[in-house]
């Protein structure tokens, strides 16, 4: 395990930026696998600028994603809608292909099949995550069996309610369930990248890196990869013990 703490959450951003880019520069062919939400805006970013400046070629690269919504594709909340918004529509260059979760295909186990197909042709050297107050990662929500191959998740009450905060949407408006990758499918990537800003994370990496490996925090689960890659601003790590503080690379 690589444990990075840093000063604060553009800090953070530049750091999980700079796996990425090295990747991406290191790799014939790249394949990364990104995710959404408050925690990698900063991320996406200092991507679209190092893209639109000429720095980062992304001409080779392919673009995945851990999870997408089940419900509208072009609704306010999905990834489809957030990797338009964030990503593709601010590039000046294309990355050579890119796919999601279809969000809105009825036909779920098709759907997941469809994917498992993908991943199979591209394997990711990242896989980035954000980590759920709940311990959760991806749409993997406490409980989740560390078998599970990718599937369509039930969200539990505390992440509909981060996705109400974070979008602007009602409790009747707000997506129920969710396609994600499982531990299996994120446990096959080069490098699970896993980042964690501000005081309402705290409480979930405490219990991520000082608490024994358990399906009841499922981003425990990364522990076990010999390249997972964890990094926190100071405001995530407040409420770790100055035993795991002194195990961070600084």
């Amino acid at each position: 395990m690589h444990f990075m703490i840093v000063k604060d959450y553009q800090a953070m951003s530049q750091q999980a930026f700079n796996v990425i880019a090295q990747s991406i520069q290191n790799s014939a062919r790249p394949v990364i696998s990104l995710t959404t939400g408050a925690s990698p805006m900063g991320l996406f970013k200092l991507m679209v600028s190092a893209v639109n400046d000429g720095s980062l070629d992304i001409s080779k690269t392919v673009f995945l994603n851990v999870d997408e919504y089940v419900g509208d594709q072009n609704a306010v909340y999905t990834v489809h809608t957030f990797m338009f918004t964030h990503f593709y529509n601010q590039i000046t260059q294309r990355p050579a292909y890119f796919d999601m979760f279809n969000a809105g295909n009825r036909n779920k186990e098709y759907e997941l099949l469809r994917y498992k197909q993908v991943l199979s042709t591209y394997p990711r050297d990242v896989q980035l995550l954000g980590l759920g107050t709940n311990g959760h990662i991806g749409a993997c929500e406490p409980g989740t069996l560390f078998t599970a191959s990718a599937f369509c998740a039930r969200h539990e009450e505390s992440t509909i309610q981060s996705t109400m905060m974070l979008y602007g949407v009602s409790r009747r408006e707000a997506p129920t369930e969710m396609f994600t990758l499982g531990f299996e499918e994120i446990s096959a990537a080069k490098i699970p990248l896993l980042i964690a800003s501000g005081q309402s994370k705290a409480e979930a990496v405490r219990r991520l890196l000082e608490e024994p490996v358990d399906e009841g925090c499922p981003a425990s689960f990364l522990r076990m990869h010999q390249n997972f890659t964890f990094i926190i601003d100071e405001e995530a790590a407040s409420l770790l013990s100055e035993e795991t503080r002194a195990c961070a690379i600084r």
